[in-house]
């Protein structure tokens, strides 16, 4: 198994860009996703449009990643030139399907047919069981990842983890955090055997919901060496 990925998810405003900056140098591996809100923008984890854009000038050359998320999401099905806008910049989209009260309210055809039409990103599917259907949707698709996600930001771990779906680049989140993300990605490494994969979490590298820099270095230190070696 080896980590193309160690994404952090929820850096907002109260960060200064230019940290992740240098995490992203000691650690080649991280890669940073922003939250896309623009109802909740400038609230925790969802940063101001001014913060994303000065975010991308300065990370540039670093892995960045953008979760759409409610409005966002749904914008980006529209063509909402706003949000097409702001995920300028970004290397990774991922669509949050399972955040907020979107059910129902697109079309996943429009959605996918929006994903084959910009192929310039890399778009990742937010994933849990009721999501199977769109698997078989995608596999005329390239460029889109699937990442197991039964959490939804929420911090919570699953009772085991999933391997690899044939034919997709899997990633895996829910409730990983400095004290088990050790033991976790051992789980991982063996379902995961020979595969290229990522891992992501939220809120276990938050502190009374304040971004946490010392939580950050220490999953990067744990989870680094997975991201220096194959199996």
């Amino acid at each position: 198994m080896h980590l193309k990925y160690i994404s952090i998810t929820g850096a907002d405003d109260a960060v200064d860009p230019s940290h992740l900056v240098a995490l992203s140098h000691e650690f080649p591996a991280a890669e940073w996703a922003i939250l896309l809100l623009p109802s909740r923008a400038g609230t925790p984890r969802f940063p101001k449009i001014d913060w994303i854009k000065s975010f991308a000038q300065q990370a540039e050359g670093c892995n960045t990643a953008m979760h759409l998320c409610g409005d966002a999401l749904l914008g980006f099905v529209a063509g909402d030139a706003a949000i097409l806008d702001a995920m300028q910049g970004f290397s990774r989209i991922q669509l949050n399907l399972k955040f907020g009260d979107v059910e129902g309210q697109y079309d996943e055809n429009a959605l996918l047919a929006r994903v084959a039409d910009n192929p310039r990103w890399q778009f990742i599917i937010q994933y849990a069981k009721d999501k199977q259907g769109l698997l078989p949707l995608l596999k005329d698709i390239p460029n889109h990842a699937v990442l197991f996600d039964e959490s939804a930001g929420r911090g919570i771990s699953p009772d085991s983890w999933d391997a690899p779906l044939a034919g997709h680049f899997c990633g895996y989140a829910g409730g990983l955090r400095p004290d088990n993300v050790a033991q976790n990605l051992e789980v991982i490494a063996k379902v995961a055997a020979g595969q290229e994969t990522w891992i992501d979490m939220e809120t276990g590298v938050r502190t009374d919901d304040v971004f946490d820099l010392a939580k950050v270095r220490r999953v990067l230190e744990i989870a680094s060496p997975y991201a220096g070696k194959a199996d």
